[in-house]
């Protein structure tokens, strides 16, 4: 008797300017069949990373629509089944379980948990079950933001959670000017997906749908009272079903604590409660208000209510150590720093991130830090890198990276992101800068030599350039820093010279008159 053959799987992604993810999501599925990415326009070191894992990589175009993207990606696949991931995410599952799980013809549409890995104070977080796994032949994408799987006409949907499957997002953690491109992109989808609904497409629940999504965008947008209000009218409408109902209120609850409303906040918890098959995301929740308002016992208190782990009806599994960013603000905030350390400890044993790099720093210090970081499992020690990279302004970037460096000398993470650093006077001293330099030269990255950068700044004063370049000159004969340091010598006043040509006799002795 014939073996049946398995069942053939291609991993599908839409992306644009991902460098910084891709390769790591592409690692985590690349036990597929298939693995179809399609670009739509990036302007980096995208296309050549997808290439390294597949020779299925479209260049495609965009044109302010996720699912037609999606459906023009789903295309090129040739497997029976689809899965569906971003770049910012990892997907985890045993791959011989999964593919007997669907030889077994139990669901022909499976849902994926996705939870995120950074948890900020402040930053609400309710993992989001998605539909992620298909067979191609049965399923598309409809929707031009916050796209939805949906069957094709003729085809019956049958739904299950995928068992022993997770994805991870690595949250937003994109800098400020592309964070606001990507809501102000969203924001014109969004009223635009409302303006053909009311013009009579989709349905009253299609319009309900797409009214919760201007709403959530334009909470992201900063305009909280037209989001509040917005979402006020879609569900005392009551045509938005319960599972969009869910992140729905989730949004409006923060929305409305970001306003210093916390009473409505509490209300939208209510609401969320009343549509969830399990309440500790809506107690969650509270934390979340209470930390807004400032209440650090309050905080303390709600995080005892709620169990340290839970797994719903649909697959979701809640974690207490996801509010640590919470958890250590308060601790903080009341003084009890040796419970902040054995909280950030678990934490980074668990994978969570607690904070970003000023938060950390301020809530454990440079102790607490170290010990955090040497505890990171891979995947979140390169996250907290890459949230180093977005906060070029902030001493705290480079206090972080420095620690994670000393913390595992031979990983290439932390050099790789301060080289992304800027490294002005204000920013770096001319010892970190060194320090740096030295990391960046051994492992090959000569041209980003952080003293070159600081000598060739043009905002930088005159003395920190000439410094810099000095001891580039000296301690590794870079010959860039030769220009840079004629230039700033020749831009000191003369009552200063005396002064500056003493401090450089001591970091390059007998550089300057050879110059």
């Amino acid at each position: 008797m014939a073996r049946k053959p398995e069942p053939t799987i291609s991993a599908v992604l839409i992306v644009k300017d991902e460098e910084e993810y891709l390769a790591r999501c592409l690692e985590s599925v690349r036990w597929v069949d298939e693995i179809v990415v399609y670009d739509t326009g990036s302007t980096d070191r995208t296309v050549e990373i997808a290439r390294q894992f597949t020779d299925t990589v479209i260049e495609g175009y965009w044109n302010d629509d996720f699912g037609d993207a999606r459906n023009r990606a789903l295309a090129h696949a040739t497997s029976e089944w689809v899965l569906i991931v971003d770049a910012d995410e990892t997907f985890e599952a045993n791959p011989r379980a999964l593919r007997k799980h669907l030889a077994a013809g139990k669901a022909n549409f499976f849902t994926v948990t996705v939870s995120t890995r950074v948890a900020a104070a402040g930053v609400a977080h309710v993992p989001v079950v998605s539909v992620r796994l298909f067979r191609k032949a049965d399923g598309r994408y409809t929707g031009a933001l916050h796209e939805q799987v949906v069957p094709r006409p003729e085809v019956s949907m049958s739904l299950r959670p995928l068992p022993g499957a997770a994805i991870r997002h690595s949250g937003y953690s994109e800098g400020p000017e592309a964070m606001a491109v990507r809501l102000r992109r969203n924001l014109e989808i969004a009223e635009r997906e409302v303006a053909s609904a009311e013009a009579g497409s989709g349905g009253t629940a299609g319009l309900a749908l797409r009214q919760a999504n201007l709403a959530r965008t334009l909470s992201a947008v900063g305009r909280t009272e037209e989001a509040l209000a917005l979402a006020e009218q879609v569900y005392r409408e009551g045509d938005l079903p319960d599972e969009a109902t869910e992140l729905f209120a989730s949004t409006m609850v923060l929305t409305a604590a970001h306003t210093r409303d916390f009473e409505l906040a509490r209300t939208w918890a209510r609401r969320l409660r009343g549509v969830l098959g399990n309440p500790v995301w809506a107690d969650s929740l509270l934390v979340d208000i209470a930390a807004l308002e400032g209440s650090a016992e309050l905080t303390l208190d709600l995080l005892e209510c709620v169990p340290t782990t839970v797994v719903d009806h649909r697959g979701r599994q809640f974690r207490r150590l996801d509010r640590a960013g919470h958890e250590l603000w308060a601790l903080h905030r009341l003084g009890r720093i040796g419970e902040a350390h054995g909280v950030a400890r678990r934490a980074a044993l668990a994978g969570v991130v607690p904070g970003h790099p000023a938060q950390l720093l301020e809530w454990l210090g440079a102790d607490g830090v170290r010990q955090m970081v040497a505890l990171l499992p891979d995947d979140a020690w390169q996250l907290l890198g890459v949230l180093c990279t977005h906060a070029p302004a902030s001493p705290a970037a480079h206090q972080v990276l420095s620690l994670m460096a000393q913390a595992r000398p031979d990983d290439l993470t932390p050099v790789l992101c301060a080289r992304r650093l800027v490294f002005a006077s204000d920013l770096a001293g001319l010892e970190e800068a060194a320090s740096w330099s030295a990391r960046m030269r051994t492992v090959g990255l000569d041209e980003h030599c952080p003293l070159v950068t600081i000598a060739v700044g043009i905002e930088v004063p005159a003395a920190q350039r000439a410094r810099a370049a000095a001891l580039a000159l000296f301690a590794y004969g870079d010959s860039r820093a030769l220009p840079p340091l004629e230039t700033a010598l020749a831009q000191i006043a003369p009552e200063d010279q005396a002064e500056l040509a003493a401090q450089l006799d001591v970091l390059a002795p007998g550089l300057v008159q050879h110059a």
